[in-house]
């Protein structure tokens, strides 16, 4: 399996940088002009768009999410409880092709990404979409202990790659469709004891799948002037065996823990060089892996709805 990810990875990245090399050709007449983006940022509230910061432009990415709404005004519904934060940075290598950097807290992953925009929706229609490649590797930089007794820095790693698809309908509205692929070399464990009148034995089980696949739809109509109401939709699906489970040896195993489908809802304020989302979702983790392998919050409860905010600096 590490083969396959490892071949994907670098794949997406051997057609990144061959089609970069097409960005030095410049022609005097363009037939088919683009039409402007849709999208002000290469980000939309957990996802990526069809957007690049333009060559040699930097952009910073905040993203913020508080805990659940589920105490109400005790915590003012999850702004004094814990948040996870991302802090992140965006470079335009050309005006297609993007690398990235970023830090996320609560699982301390530490992201390395690129983009390439190889496909732009023409204002004459004759080309009708936008697309996109998206690919990340992260590093889980939390204690060796974290990882278990037989720990190996490749346990640390995880990836993601996303195929998006974007379409300009109208001067205000656009919608985004993304496909993407989630693996992570090492998932969080269930310990199971048992014991009879001679022994106790300790066995161990996966909590999560190691590979899922995501699919999402994302919305933004422009309401007047700067502000706008986004949404987001995306669906997980676990790949791979479900592990042992029943009863066995062990007693009660437990089968891997499907991760839960996220919604969202919000606004947008966009400025030439600012952008403020603010929005409810049910995605905690940031890091797209994290979230189509590991979420546990439902948004149909209130304990699985959190209010966030992404915040993005054009430099």
């Amino acid at each position: 399996m590490m083969k396959k990810v490892f071949f994907t990875i670098g794949f997406l990245f051997v057609v990144f940088l061959s089609f970069s090399q097409n960005d030095t050709v410049v022609t005097e007449e363009i037939k088919h002009k683009p039409t402007i983006s849709p999208w002000p940022t290469t980000t939309l509230i957990d996802k990526q768009t069809t957007s690049n910061p333009s060559k040699g432009h930097l952009e910073l990415v905040i993203h913020h999410r508080f805990t659940s709404i589920d105490n109400g005004i005790k915590d003012l519904f999850g702004f004094y409880g814990a948040s996870n934060i991302r802090l992140g940075l965006n470079y335009g290598i050309t005006e297609n092709l993007m690398v990235g950097i970023g830090s996320e807290k609560d699982k301390k992953m530490q992201e390395f990404s690129v983009k390439y925009n190889f496909l732009r929706q023409s204002k004459d229609n004759y080309i009708p979409v936008s697309m996109s490649l998206f690919a990340n590797t992260c590093i889980n930089s939390r204690e060796e202990g974290y990882f278990g007794s037989d720990y190996k820095f490749a346990d640390r790693m995880s990836y993601y790659s996303q195929l998006i698809v974007s379409r300009k309908w109208t001067t205000n509205f656009a919608t985004m469709l993304g496909v993407g692929y989630a693996h992570i070399n090492k998932v969080e464990s269930n310990r199971i004891v048992t014991e009879d009148s001679i022994s106790e034995t300790i066995a161990y089980y996966p909590k999560y799948y190691n590979d899922a696949i995501g699919v999402s739809l994302s919305l933004r109509y422009k309401v007047f002037g700067p502000f706008s109401i986004i949404s987001e939709f995306e669906k997980p699906f676990a790949l791979g065996k479900p592990g042992l489970h029943g009863q066995g040896n062990h007693g009660e195993i437990p089968r891997p823990i499907q991760a839960k489908p996220n919604l969202a809802l919000g606004f947008e304020i966009t400025t030439v060089t600012h952008s403020f989302q603010m929005f409810v979702s049910s995605f905690r983790g940031i890091v797209p892996q994290n979230n189509l392998i590991m979420n546990n919050f439902d948004f149909t409860e209130k304990s699985g709805i959190m209010i966030g905010f992404n915040v993005v600096v054009k430099f």
